[in-house]
């Protein structure tokens, strides 16, 4: 915490200089820990299983999709054995003719 200690005490004198020097020196420790954190997170994980690092990440994607999918209300019509009319066509082909222009 001296770190900051330091920046606050160089803004309070107002010396540019000592507070850009504290400044620096306060981020340069805070990436250097963050930097440190992150080497050990991916030493820990880099021999993992391919399919240990899949389930985690796909775990919370599951719930996300099965909640998605319980908030949808759909009903499905089975029509593969229902004659289709031509102006049904010719309205499906409108569409898509006004769709592509």
């Amino acid at each position: 915490m001296s770190g900051v200690q330091d920046l606050i005490n160089a803004i309070d004198s107002g010396d540019s200089t000592t507070i850009d020097a504290a400044f620096e020196n306060e981020m340069a420790g805070r990436i250097s820990t963050k930097l440190d954190d992150m080497k050990v997170d991916i030493a820990q994980n880099m021999f993992k299983s391919q399919q240990e690092v899949t389930d985690e990440l796909s775990a919370d994607e599951d719930l996300e999709t099965e909640q998605e999918v319980e908030d949808l209300d759909v009903e499905v019509q089975d029509t593969a054995d229902t004659p289709v009319e031509e102006s049904e066509v010719e309205e499906v082909a409108d569409e898509t003719e006004q769709q592509e222009v």
